[in-house]
């Protein structure tokens, strides 16, 4: 249902792919389609270069980061718990590669504080950059008018999640744990440690005052601690909760329309020159 909410009526054949992987047997249906350029988001292993060589433009891919900061597989996950969401966040598409990431970079859309304000203003915002990059920059790419720009080189962010980044520590904000809440709240989740014990989190019901220096209190459902910045009351995640959270998500409205974001461009090629 949600990949049909953004879809809509648009032919398109499903291949399903999964492990262990068949390279050839991929490239076999692939060919099939007679297309320019392979377009790949959040596959989770590297695209063999001899199957990126059956496509006359190679492949592209889209990912949820301005590159070249926070490369990897949680790009959005770490933005969110490093606090970066506001600098660093966007979508980037870019060539592919024989390492994860790190291929020339063709456009980029940021995203501001306001594409951050929920799971679902999110998602409808990368929905939005990529829809606006693979129909705008893509094309423009194939036909030879962009070129694209190399990464330069540094220590830049690996963006690969860990346990430890799920913890909520009472030095962080509670805007900052709300923002975590809609990033990670339902996959993987994020957790408070009260008494030893590891408890999950829902979301916040309540704001409860200035910092006590107390512990954190478990009741039943819920749990209240201390932020930087304030005491709040948080739901404990449950199975009812899971479940509610699924069903919005399943029959949320269809994302409000929007002006096309600003593309930033790489590489343009002019009279034959980059």
């Amino acid at each position: 249902m949600l990949l049909k909410r953004y879809i809509g009526n648009t032919p398109a054949r499903l291949i399903e792919f999964g492990r262990p992987y068949d390279w050839g047997t991929l490239a076999s249906q692939l060919s099939e389609t007679k297309a320019d350029v392979l377009i790949c988001f959040a596959f989770p292993a590297l695209i063999p270069q001899d199957l990126l060589g059956t496509f006359a433009k190679g492949g592209l891919n889209l990912h949820p980061a301005l590159l070249p900061n926070y490369r990897g597989p949680h790009p959005l996950h770490r933005l969110a718990v490093d606090g970066q969401h506001a600098v660093h966040g966007g979508v980037t598409l870019h060539k592919m590669s024989a390492d994860f990431d790190d291929g020339d970079i063709l456009g980029q859309v940021s995203f501001s504080e306001a594409d951050w304000v929920s799971l679902q203003t999110l998602t409808d915002s990368v929905a939005r950059a990529m829809r606006a990059l693979v129909s705008e920059v893509a094309p423009a790419y194939c036909k030879g008018s962009l070129s694209g720009m190399r990464q330069p080189a540094g220590d830049f962010v690996w963006a690969r999640l860990k346990a430890a980044h799920t913890m909520i520590s009472p030095e962080m904000s509670i805007e900052h744990v709300a923002l975590m809440w809609h990033v990670l709240g339902t996959v993987p989740g994020i957790y408070l440690d009260v008494a030893g014990h590891k408890v999950r989190l829902g979301f916040q019901i309540r704001r409860l005052g200035p910092p006590t220096g107390h512990v954190p209190v478990r009741r039943w459902g819920s749990v209240e601690f201390d932020l930087a910045d304030g005491r709040v009351r948080y739901l404990t995640y449950s199975r009812l909760l899971k479940r509610l959270v699924k069903l919005h998500a399943t029959f949320a409205r269809a994302p409000v329309r929007k002006s096309p974001p600003e593309i930033r461009l790489f590489g343009k090629v002019e009279d034959g020159h980059a």
